[in-house]
């Protein structure tokens, strides 16, 4: 084979390759710009039809399409309706993840975190709502109520969290008002964190560092108390 033949053959090997490489880029950019659009929409639907139903409205789709196209409103959830176990169920509307019940929404201002809470902490839960840990006590009441999201998602703010920043979180059963009073850094077994408490507690969970590639090998903690009043 001539030195002329192997540059043709050559260059046209590199040019497919790039072509190829393209063609991967652009399915993974369109691939997580799906996955975005997804999460954003489930969070968007959620928070509406809450808000619909901590007011008493009637919730459908068609009238979150309706607000959403008017710009009536922000758009922010199926109706929830407490449960025989004092957990809140989708009745109808936009699936929520793995089909798991609503618990409500936390809310931190000052970071500006805002997300609806799933009951559960599974990949599927995690990947579109903040979860509400198994085993720990709802938010709201008595004992050490605990919360979990990935670090690059919806507690991604918490890199920025200090101690007395307010944590709000909202359920059918009211409003309740936390205080950040520590934040620290434990390993991925301890769940002493997560022990119950005699107080009304609010745990948060993400994997720590923040900006760590790949699974993280360590747990950020945060834990906050409810406010009196």
């Amino acid at each position: 084979m001539s030195l002329r033949v192997r540059l043709r053959f050559t260059k046209s090997l590199l040019r497919r390759s790039e072509l190829m490489s393209f063609a991967v880029g652009f399915c993974c950019l369109g691939l997580c710009a799906t996955i975005m659009v997804h999460v954003w929409l489930f969070q968007a639907y959620q928070n509406w039809a809450f808000e619909q139903e901590l007011g008493g409205e009637p919730v459908s789709i068609s009238g979150f399409l309706t607000q959403a196209v008017a710009f009536s409103e922000p758009a922010t959830l199926p109706p929830l309706v407490p449960s025989a176990a004092g957990l809140a169920t989708p009745q109808a509307g936009f699936p929520a993840a793995g089909y798991q019940s609503v618990v409500g929404r936390i809310e931190i201002p000052r970071i500006g975190l805002k997300a609806i809470i799933l009951e559960g902490a599974t990949r599927r839960t995690l990947a579109l709502a903040v979860g509400h840990i198994p085993g720990t006590p709802l938010p709201g009441g008595k004992g050490n109520a605990g919360l979990a999201a990935h670090r690059d998602t919806f507690f991604r703010g918490l890199s920025n969290i200090q101690l007395g920043d307010t944590i709000v979180v909202t359920t059918l059963e009211g409003s309740f008002e936390y205080r950040v009073e520590s934040c620290r850094v434990v390993g991925p077994r301890d769940t002493r964190v997560l022990e119950n408490s005699e107080e009304a507690v609010l745990t948060l969970v993400t994997c720590y560092p923040f900006h760590y590639l790949g699974p993280a090998p360590e747990r950020f903690i945060v834990r906050a108390t409810r406010a009196a009043g």
